[in-house]
């Protein structure tokens, strides 16, 4: 009896001990507003590293590398702190009308739920925390390396001025293709090198290309640059680049003539008559010229003379880093806590449905929806253009509304409900074109259309302008749009929510 009461006290004794060395010695835990307040700190500082590092010509591909793992890290902490930011205003309406935690009371059919509450923790927290705590300590070496490489000349910005005129994400493929058209070929038995540059429909092949060729680098290395297509590869015995018509650029104080020739590949091209042009090109192409093959498909590959650059999309926090800035400008979200939770509800809506990237990329979508979203500043209209998003995420899933299925045809056409009437789809056609250097576009955009700020919708199918780029190479996209009704009827689920279903 005895040894078991020794034994108790000296069990209670040690848990005694533990409990004062945990209180007292041991770092408190801290809570999920510190570990934020921390994370906003980190992020900042990083923030202005990338910053400094974009406003400086690098040319290290080594340097250039670290600065894109410090992006993706940058992003991917701005996301997850924006996420639990923005859904605060849900858990403290949900706290006041339940009395429990957000996570235990939003709906199965909250976004903010979808974005947050299943995705993030505070465990997934603190590990962002410590990632960016490593990520800085490794950071002060490209400080100073930075020092060494001149800053480039540009006027004062903020973060959504220099996005919506600035190529976004690109820094270090635009370096690499830079630094393949600046470096001299050794000497073979061709007098060129050939870049080829793959990857999807609507990533920017054309975008970066065309930055690259408006580098001040580039244009003081060529004396001409020409774009061809697949129409010169396929009927052409060798490169003429005496036609003015693909001369996108020349000068006329150059005293060596070297060429820089794009060719835009879009149809199946062999390899051929690839291999064909080339060979009858060696008289015509001078040594130290460069050639980059733009396409979709990993089959040219094999034309390069290196290894081929792969254009992906960017990674989801990527896009709503830019998208945040496109829509708040220079405001803090934070003080916008409410426009914030559903501009990211809409952000997911938009990012999740790759209907919009086969259409027109997610840049374009991702600017088109900002601008609504700025030019109906207020929560009630965002709300709406939410429920659109949503709205437009079934509409288009095959053979859900029989009455649009008329119109649908091997996933050709995507439909976009019209905010000014909910009834309404504007049915755009998978057929862009890019308007001519001289054509006048048309005067209705689609944003005129689902706004309904446009007056005098036409009727049948019309032309409307989708996208007039802010960046080179300035395109104008132009789609065929139609309007069309959707009969509806309002019905109630088993859980007393609207629905509606087509009576058609």
């Amino acid at each position: 009896m005895d040894a078991a009461i020794s034994a108790a006290i000296g069990e209670i004794a040690t848990r005694s001990l533990s409990l004062l060395i945990d209180k007292y010695l041991k770092p408190a835990t801290s809570s999920k507003d510190d570990r934020m307040q921390r994370l906003q700190w980190m992020l900042l500082r990083v923030r202005l590293t990338v910053e400094e590092a974009e406003g400086r010509c690098i040319t290290s591909q080594a340097m250039l590398q670290q600065l894109r793992i410090l992006r993706k890290v940058m992003y991917k902490g701005y996301y997850m702190l924006d996420n639990f930011i923005c859904h605060v205003p849900e858990e403290e309406k949900d706290k006041k009308i339940h009395g429990v935690s957000r996570y235990l009371s939003l709906s199965k059919f909250s976004p903010a739920k979808r974005s947050a509450g299943s995705k993030y923790s505070t465990e997934n927290l603190e590990q962002m925390v410590e990632s960016l705590e490593i990520t800085i300590a490794g950071m002060s070496e490209l400080v100073i390396f930075l020092r060494n490489y001149p800053p480039m000349f540009r006027q004062p910005y903020n973060t959504y001025l220099f996005m919506e005129k600035c190529m976004f994400g690109r820094q270090m493929e635009m370096e690499r293709v830079v630094n393949f058209l600046l470096h001299e070929e050794p000497p073979s038995h061709c007098n060129f090198g050939v870049l080829p540059i793959v990857g999807p429909g609507k990533v920017g092949k054309t975008t970066l290309v065309e930055h690259v060729c408006r580098d001040e680098r580039v244009r003081n290395r060529f004396s001409h640059v020409i774009f061809l297509s697949d129409d010169d590869l396929r009927q052409e015995q060798q490169l003429k680049i005496r036609d003015g018509s693909r001369i996108k650029h020349k000068r006329s104080d150059s005293d060596e003539e070297k060429l820089l020739v794009i060719f835009e590949l879009v149809g199946d091209v062999g390899e051929g008559p690839w291999r064909k042009l080339l060979s009858a090109s060696q008289s015509t192409i001078p040594r130290g010229s460069k050639v980059i093959v733009t396409h979709r498909s990993e089959n040219v590959i094999n034309f390069g003379t290196t290894q081929a650059l792969y254009l992906n999309f960017l990674s989801r926090e990527a896009y709503w880093y830019f998208f945040k800035a496109l829509v708040f400008g220079s405001a803090d979200p934070e003080e916008k806590p409410r426009l914030a939770s559903i501009a990211m509800a809409i952000f997911d809506e938009c990012i999740d449905q790759d209907v919009y990237k086969a259409f027109a990329g997610p840049f374009i979508f991702l600017h088109k929806t900002a601008r609504g979203l700025k030019s109906s500043g207020n929560a009630q209209n965002w709300n709406r253009i939410l429920a659109c998003f949503k709205d437009n995420r079934r509409q288009n899933e095959p053979g859900f509304n029989k009455s649009l299925s008329h119109c649908r045809r091997n996933n050709d056409h995507i439909f976009l409900q019209r905010v000014v009437d909910s009834t309404q789809y504007c049915v755009v056609h998978n057929h862009d074109r890019i308007a001519l250097v001289n054509e006048e576009a048309p005067k209705i955009t689609l944003h005129d259309i689902l706004d309904g700020t446009g007056n005098g919708i036409p009727h049948g199918k019309f032309d409307s302008l989708v996208w007039e780029s802010h960046l080179p190479p300035y395109h104008k996209y132009i789609y065929s749009c139609q309007i069309l009704e959707s009969d509806f009827k309002v019905t109630r689920n088993n859980q007393g929510q609207k629905r509606k279903i087509s009576t058609s």
